[in-house]
């Protein structure tokens, strides 16, 4: 039988229990290995022809579809927009829309088309009956800066425009 004295002893406490920590890390990482955590898109519960039986834009429009953040609001009665009150906006075929923050969504819904030409194009956000209502401007004339920027932009005086890069 050894006799440890004290200093000893404290050191093998000491390993002992960096072993056992590491060992609970351990399972913990292996036990989290593989997972991953999904955003379920709300849009992907609701069938392609939810709201519309074919595509709604003409093909100067089909870039609107994806997944586009949100970078600047400007405008509105002093001309200096507000905070960014939502991350991302997800437009999906046919005419389905998403406004998320922080991997939630604010509103969903349906793209009504209110006049279209090969340059133009107004739409209003229409809420899904169950949604939450977010966008209390929903009037937008849609205007394109090449294929990855996009302003949603307010029809009239002091309203808020809002500006997106897209990302998917």
């Amino acid at each position: 039988m050894s006799v440890l004295i004290p200093d000893q002893r404290i050191n093998e406490m000491r390993k002992l229990r960096i072993l056992i920590t590491a060992f609970i890390v351990s399972i913990t990482l292996l036990g989290c290995e593989g997972d991953s955590i999904q955003i379920k898109d709300i849009l992907d519960q609701f069938p392609i022809d939810e709201y519309y039986e074919s595509e709604i834009f003409n093909d100067n429009f089909l870039v609107i579809y994806g997944k586009w953040e949100l970078y600047d609001v400007t405008g509105g009665i002093h001309g200096g927009g507000h905070d960014l009150n939502f991350d991302y906006l997800r437009i999906k075929e046919y005419g389905m829309y998403a406004f998320i923050r922080n991997d939630s969504t604010l509103e969903y819904g349906q793209i009504r088309i209110d006049e279209q030409t090969n340059d133009f194009l107004t739409i209003t956000f229409e809420p899904h009956p169950d949604s939450e209502i977010f966008m209390y401007d929903p009037e937008k004339y849609i205007e394109f800066s090449g294929m990855d920027t996009l302003a949603l932009v307010s029809p009239c005086c002091d309203r808020y425009n809002y500006h997106l890069i897209k990302k998917e």
